[in-house]
């Protein structure tokens, strides 16, 4: 390996020791952290470390072809220390107000379309839905009006008919209602017994 190559090569693992820091703070950041240890956090925990070796490699493949050295260590440490000491309040606030810029387009992009379309969609569906039942409502009003004037004549001709009953015949219409009124409230309580 070359002076050169040595050069970048340890240029590029203090950045990634810079950028380790900084990815740890932002994984820190955002991973709700609890008292009890669980899964879930050893498995987040497991693939963070594992895609930050995976990226470290792929740098050193393209800086000096994957040879690891322990200059290549230091270089790391240097890096992560450099981080901690003068970079990581400058990154943390930084990231605080990169998070308060996302929250709040966020949050300004939900009210505009909450304003925009999600209430005149509601309003719509609602004046849809209310014309809809007031004309459901004429309609049946008007359906209900036609059958009074069709069944009318028909309540007539009833009346008139039962006017020209004879008072014997109607008696004897009475008595036979009558029974089979009994026989039919017999045949319900035989089969409820049966049922039974």
């Amino acid at each position: 390996m070359t002076l050169t190559v040595q050069f970048y090569t340890i240029l590029a693992m203090i950045g990634s020791g810079i950028w380790i820091g900084a990815s740890l703070d932002t994984y820190h950041r955002f991973q709700t952290r609890r008292t009890r240890w669980n899964w879930l956090r050893f498995i987040n925990d497991m693939l963070f470390w594992v895609l930050q070796a995976l990226i470290i490699f792929y740098i050193l493949l393209q800086v000096n072809k994957g040879e690891v050295r322990v200059i290549i260590f230091l270089a790391l440490l240097c890096g992560f220390a450099c981080y901690k000491g003068v970079l990581q309040s400058f990154f943390k606030r930084f990231l605080e107000l990169i998070i308060n810029v996302v929250v709040h387009i966020f949050r300004f992009g939900q009210r505009t379309f909450t304003i925009l379309i999600f209430n005149p969609i509601k309003v719509i569906l609602n004046l849809i839905v209310g014309f809809s039942k007031m004309i459901g409502k004429s309609l049946l009003s008007v359906l209900l009006f036609l059958c009074g004037i069709l069944f009318y004549p028909i309540r007539l001709i009833g009346r008139l008919l039962l006017w020209l009953i004879p008072e014997k015949m109607w008696t004897k219409l009475q008595r036979v209602a009558g029974i089979i009124r009994k026989s039919t409230n017999k045949v319900k309580s035989w089969i409820r017994i049966k049922r039974r």
